[in-house]
């Protein structure tokens, strides 16, 4: 077969999914998480004054204050459709389950979870027009979870991890109707990918049939794969898929099987589009309707432990060892009283603390985490060198890449816990991303305050800066 061969998705077959692209894609992790903290805590308002309170927190992000209208109109726009930031109710708006929940969490890899497990085609992301011609080329289609099997057929036909690339997803299943509406198996698609990798088979991009609609112009190959290409970055944000190489080749995170298996095991499916899959035609407002009813969806999902992050067995097993370690040599007793590992950050900041006072005080035994309902307004209950004790409030960022978030929310327990307490009080803001894991250490936040080292706005959302206090590596067990 010659080199030079290209396949073509036949033409009774080609159909061109696509959905919302955000102009801030390349800094999607900071974006999102500045926006939620923002307004997670704004009241139901009507739609103009909640736009308007939105505009001027995007405004206030970064380089934006030199942007035009328009531009924070796309990215309002492009926040709230495709990632459910916001909810209407009798032309009302309110922050979103989905911003408060990366508000107060701040995973990253959480939120992707949950936006993937929801994201499908049709879906209220897109325009009511273009939910419709969706609707009339048959489609129904679930990206995660098919990228998901997909990788797993592969690998089991391959018998090695298997992987592939934005263009081979496009060409091979993304824009064809034969699995985005006939449902053409995983495994199919797989063995389609390999033997076009074995045959040296090319791409042919159909830039006859993408052509640009505002400025006529043909898509180059990047924008062709680019929308099976942003569902692939937001699975390696999730935490679900890593991608290597030059020609950036996903595969599948073997470590987050949890994760994995919940998305294929526990699927979801918005179906009140379906109906008009038998009707003749269908009208704008019909659709449109149902918007409010997709948001709704999107932000019924909560509390999926299998999304939120956890230490991996290594860290689990080391920390456990340590804390049992301190337990049973100060006081003799070998069961560790309260539950150790629990939330993910909480658990890297108590051994943290074990091992920032190892050797140099005898009283681990009172290094604790604190039960949540108890409302305390700390985390974690550790001890100075010299005889007194300190209290942790734990803040936790995870994201996929190094972020530059200096923003964080209080409760309003904690920070009359704070005022109350004074220079026993300390925030540990833990940023843990690919590369490392650090920790801004804030003492007595409320002097910090005072002193106009901290921001702080009604809502209690903090903002620090270097003069709020220091920096300091995360302590962890090495094996």
């Amino acid at each position: 077969m010659s080199k030079q061969q290209k396949y073509k998705i036949p033409d009774e077959y080609f159909f061109r999914l696509h959905h919302v692209r955000p102009r801030f894609k390349n800094n999607v992790e900071e974006v999102l998480l500045y926006v939620a903290t923002s307004i997670s805590e704004m009241e139901v308002l009507p739609e103009k004054e909640f736009n308007d309170a939105l505009d001027k927190v995007l405004f206030g992000f970064k380089k934006n204050a030199s942007s035009t209208q328009k531009t924070i109109d796309n990215w309002r726009t492009e926040i709230s459709a495709l990632f459910a930031f916001i909810q209407e109710e009798d032309k009302h708006l309110q922050p979103s389950k989905m911003a408060i929940r990366l508000a107060n969490n701040q995973y990253l890899d959480e939120f992707f979870n949950y936006f993937l497990y929801s994201f499908q085609y049709p879906g209220g992301h897109i325009k009511s027009h273009n939910i419709i011609k969706q609707i009339e080329a048959g489609v129904k289609f679930k990206p995660c979870n098919f990228i998901l099997q997909l990788l797993i057929e592969g690998e089991k036909l391959t018998g090695k991890p298997f992987s592939l690339t934005a263009e081979e997803l496009t060409q091979c299943a993304y824009f064809d109707l034969r699995v985005t509406r006939d449902g053409k198996h995983p495994k199919d698609v797989a063995k389609m990918i390999l033997k076009h990798r074995a045959d040296k088979i090319e791409y042919d991009h159909h830039y006859d049939q993408l052509k640009n609609e505002k400025t006529g112009a043909y898509q180059s190959k990047g924008d062709v794969c680019r929308y099976a290409g942003d569902i692939l970055d937001y699975m390696v944000l999730a935490n679900l898929l890593q991608h290597k190489g030059t020609g950036y080749y996903y595969y599948l995170n073997d470590e987050n099987k949890e994760a994995i298996n919940f998305h294929l095991n526990k699927a979801v499916w918005f179906n009140q589009y379906d109906k008009f899959y038998k009707q003749k035609e269908i009208s704008n407002p019909e659709i449109a309707v149902i918007e409010e009813n997709w948001f709704a969806f999107v932000n019924q999902f909560d509390g999926i432990e299998a999304f939120a992050p956890h230490l991996d067995q290594a860290e689990q097993e080391s920390i456990s060892t340590l804390i049992q370690e301190y337990y049973s040599r100060m006081t003799g007793d070998k069961k560790v009283p309260t539950k150790i590992i629990g939330d993910y950050g909480e658990s890297l900041i108590l051994a943290h603390e074990y091992l920032r006072t190892k050797d140099k005080t005898n009283r681990q035994h009172l290094i604790n985490k604190i039960p949540t309902p108890l409302g305390v307004g700390y985390d974690i209950q550790s001890v100075e060198v010299e005889k007194k004790k300190r209290y942790i409030e734990v803040k936790t960022t995870k994201s996929r890449k190094a972020i530059t978030n200096n923003r964080f929310k209080l409760t309003p327990n904690e920070w009359d816990t704070a005022e109350t307490i004074g220079d026993n009080y300390f925030i540990y803001y833990l940023v843990v991303n690919e590369g490392s894991k650090n920790i801004f250490v804030i003492q007595n936040p409320v002097k910090q305050y005072e002193q106009g080292n901290l921001r702080i706005d009604k809502n209690l959302v903090v903002e620090f800066s270097k003069t709020s206090g220091q920096w300091e590596k995360l302590l962890e067990i090495r094996n």
